[in-house]
């Protein structure tokens, strides 16, 4: 899906900046509440930012005001077992809470949701933002969260930013933008394509990668997948530029970058260093490693959300794992590991791509194969299900 050179990830215009959304209410000891509404976290959609820094634990209070059952994800956060939505934690009922408290181990862009694929799809997620310890000089750190609003009776999705269909983006020029790319959505690809500049990809899935420029400056992201992204604001003054987005067979425009009249310096500033490395293994031995396929099925997305009674694979702890994703589908699907990051192998085994992943979309009639070091102890799942398809399929596996 992804390459060093490609990314494969109207009116009523609305100022990008969160700053105006309501901000997360903070209890007496500490914890930042997080209501499950209707209406989305706290009323919102998408939900509060939650901003940490790297290594500071982040301590959340979910109250659950659904007159149903309702979980947390921390999508793409290596967090301990206890914390994850899966086998180890059972949804609470409604007008329950929970105490989230985790440190994070990875800076980067990350996301929360509500486990259940229902309740995500009508608004329930928000983004989670991990602070580098020394962040990178840029001008503007902009979140753009990508998700479809599902319409009435049988209408094409709306596809909306922040949750709005349309923003503007300010910018000075020959400032240095961080766009942060999320997509919440759980069943579209984002493809999306900004207009007269260079995008640099600096991460992706929160961990950085080797800096590479995207081609034709796109930037394609799976259901999940998340990108971080530098781009120069190279033009005059006054301009703008839209932010396209593939949609129904064309282009929407759903973003634009706006530029002001002044300044920020007299030339744009130079190439970029990597972002810092989060604790992620530099090499893994994959001549010694577990090897075990999935099996994907046509089947396998149709309603198979309940646990299988055994794992697919058990490992001790710091085992290399190379894991055969084989869709043998007519569709793509979209895989989704928790509690780990992976790399995606070459075809030969001989290899593999410079950046680390925790979702993937896998092609139809092909097999993928990935690898990682199982370090986070717990039973974790495997999500799949078919792209624009139903219900999640689930595995697990176990790290001892």
């Amino acid at each position: 899906m992804w390459s060093r050179r490609h990314v494969l990830l109207g009116s009523g215009w609305a100022l990008a900046a969160l700053a105006g959304r309501p901000r997360a209410e903070t209890a007496p000891d500490g914890f930042t509440l997080l209501r499950a509404t209707s209406a989305g976290f706290d009323g919102t959609v998408p939900g509060p930012a939650i901003r940490v820094r790297r290594g500071v634990e982040v301590g959340v209070r979910l109250i659950n005001d659904l007159d149903e059952p309702v979980a947390l994800y921390w999508h793409g956060v290596r967090l301990p077992n206890a914390m994850d939505a899966g086998p180890a934690q059972a949804p609470m009922a409604p007008g329950a809470s929970f105490n989230y408290r985790f440190a994070v181990p990875d800076a980067g862009t990350f996301w929360y949701r509500a486990a259940a694929r229902a309740q995500q799809e009508r608004g329930l997620y928000g983004a989670l933002i991990v602070e580098e310890p020394s962040p990178p000089p840029v001008d503007r750190d902009q979140l753009l969260v990508f998700a479809d609003r599902l319409p009435e009776g049988d209408g094409a999705p709306q596809f909306t930013l922040n949750g709005a269909p349309a923003l503007d983006i300010p910018a000075r020029p020959n400032e240095r933008l961080r766009l942060r790319f999320v997509n919440a959505s759980a069943t579209r690809v984002m493809n999306a394509r900004i207009d007269g500049h260079r995008v640099l990809v600096m991460a992706l899935d929160g961990e950085p990668a080797e800096p590479f420029v995207s081609r034709d400056s796109r930037i394609a992201l799976g259901p999940g997948n998340r990108a971080d992204v530098f781009v120069d604001a190279t033009l005059a003054p006054g301009r703008i530029a839209p932010i396209m987005f593939a949609q129904n067979g064309g282009e929407a425009r759903l973003a634009r970058i706006v530029y002001e009249h002044t300044p920020a310096r007299v030339a744009p500033p130079g190439e970029p260093a990597p972002l810092p490395a989060n604790p992620l293994p530099a090499r893994m031995n994959l001549s010694r490693a577990l090897r075990v396929a999935l099996p994907i099925e046509g089947g396998n997305g149709a309603g198979a959300t309940r646990l299988p009674p055994a794992p697919l694979f058990a490992a001790a702890r710091d085992r290399t794992v190379v894991l055969a994703l084989d869709n043998r589908d007519a569709v793509e699907h979209v895989v989704h590991l928790h509690g780990h990051h992976f790399r995606l192998l070459d075809r030969l085994d001989d290899g593999w791509k410079p950046y680390w992943l925790d979702t993937l979309v896998v092609a139809r009639r092909q097999t993928a194969r990935i690898a990682f070091v199982v370090d986070n102890p717990g039973r974790w799942l495997i999500e799949q299900h078919a792209l624009e398809g139903p219900a999640a399929g689930v595995s697990w596996f176990e790290v001892k």
